[in-house]
């Protein structure tokens, strides 16, 4: 199976959940998983993978979380062109409505940018997690699983 990466941020640690149920559903598939907390995060931790996977929350008015952004800058640096990737984004509607999941896009355009494949669609969760992980969660990883096999 496949060396997954999972890069995070996090602020209130709803992005930790998020990215924590779906470690444990691609273990389940058989897949080598490891969690990244970009806070304390280098480009070179990363290492060798099949698959990275940000994740981070938008926080604010459509801002990016303060140390994915810090760690995207760092990764200019770094030749991505056939890196495989895909991103998780979390927001919430109470704080900008139509901004609240900015950071997906932010993080999209730097993909492409750096010439990285995207695999499959962002999972894009709103508002609290707890009631995305026993369905969206589990179906954007079913998927996520057949891409990545082939």
């Amino acid at each position: 199976m496949s060396k997954i990466k999972i890069v995070y941020g996090t602020g209130g640690g709803n992005t930790k959940i998020v990215c924590d149920e779906v470690t444990r559903l691609l273990k389940e598939k058989g897949h080598e998983v490891e969690m990244l907390l970009v806070k304390n995060a280098e480009p070179a931790d990363v290492g060798e993978f099949d698959l990275l996977i940000l994740a981070a929350p938008t926080h604010g008015h459509g801002e990016m979380e303060q140390y994915m952004d810090v760690f995207l800058k760092k990764l200019e640096a770094v030749d991505m062109k056939g890196w495989k990737c895909t991103i998780i984004g979390l927001g919430d509607p109470k704080y900008d409505d139509d901004y609240h999941l900015e950071g997906i896009r932010i993080m999209m355009m730097f993909l492409k940018e750096k010439g990285a494949e995207l695999v499959g669609m962002p999972l894009r969760i709103t508002k609290s997690p707890f009631q995305w992980l026993d369905n969206l969660v589990v179906q954007w990883v079913e998927k996520l699983d057949v891409l990545i096999n082939g």
